[in-house]
């Protein structure tokens, strides 16, 4: 008897975590880069295949997001074939210190799920880039919604106490995407702030759902690594201009 209750235990303490396991189209489409924007030069067969530039702090968020995409490919004979990659541009010294995630599969999913428009600026027009926003009614099911909320909050979101929060600048859809997730989720959305400038500053602060909350709760000790090792980072190199601008590299 003792033996099947511990079998019982292990069982559903396995199921639990497996269900609180974000999908990984969901989560990348969530922890995506949405400043000004998802960018796309449609002329671009390389840049299509791109997703985004993590930095060399984001080292766990790289092995997480890999487990998710080999457990994908288990789950699925829809196999994503992937890569993470060292970032390299000629001239640019930093480069080296990111990862690319590249898959042409995984980039028509997520380009799939945009809705996307020549850029209305002149730098983008002289590009021939276009500008995505995220489509309206995305996920379907409340795994998927807390699936991309994760992949929100593994970049942008953050804790204090009971309240939880997700900051953005610029956001042109993922903001209003991540409030609509959150009502449909039945979380208690305490405030929502839109500040006006260069860079608008968007955040909400809310109570998750205790479905929502599971996934959350995983995402938060992806984000006390990345803080250790972006304050160790700051320790071990000099400050100055270039240093400073290093994580805005991301928005590029």
């Amino acid at each position: 008897m003792k033996k099947l209750f511990l079998t019982f235990v292990c069982v559903s303490a396995f199921c639990s975590a497996w269900a609180q396991r974000p999908l990984a189209v969901p989560y990348v489409l969530g922890l995506l880069d949405d400043h000004n924007g998802r960018l796309l030069a449609k002329e671009s067969g390389a840049q299509s295949a791109q997703l985004d530039k993590f930095h060399a702090i984001e080292s766990t968020l790289v092995s997480y997001l890999d487990s998710l995409l080999m457990l994908e490919n288990k789950r699925t004979p829809d196999k994503i074939q992937y890569s993470f990659t060292t970032w390299e541009k000629d001239g640019c010294y930093y480069c080296k210190e990111f990862k690319l995630l590249q898959s042409k599969k995984l980039s028509e999913k997520i380009n799939g799920s945009y809705t996307f428009k020549p850029g209305k600026d002149e730098g983008s027009r002289a590009q021939g880039l276009y500008v995505g926003t995220l489509k309206k009614n995305l996920f379907k099911t409340p795994k998927e919604r807390c699936s991309f909320l994760a992949g929100a909050f593994a970049r942008y979101g953050s804790r204090e106490e009971h309240l939880y929060k997700f900051r953005l600048t610029n956001s042109l859809s993922k903001f209003n995407a991540i409030l609509s997730e959150l009502k449909a989720l039945r979380c208690e959305v305490v405030n929502v702030d839109e500040k006006d400038g260069e860079p608008r500053v968007q955040q909400i602060s809310f109570i998750p759902s205790e479905e929502l909350k599971a996934y959350l709760d995983k995402q938060l000790r992806i984000q006390t690594d990345i803080q250790r090792r972006k304050e160790k980072f700051a320790r071990e190199h000099k400050p100055g201009k270039e240093a400073e601008n290093l994580f805005l590299m991301n928005e590029e």
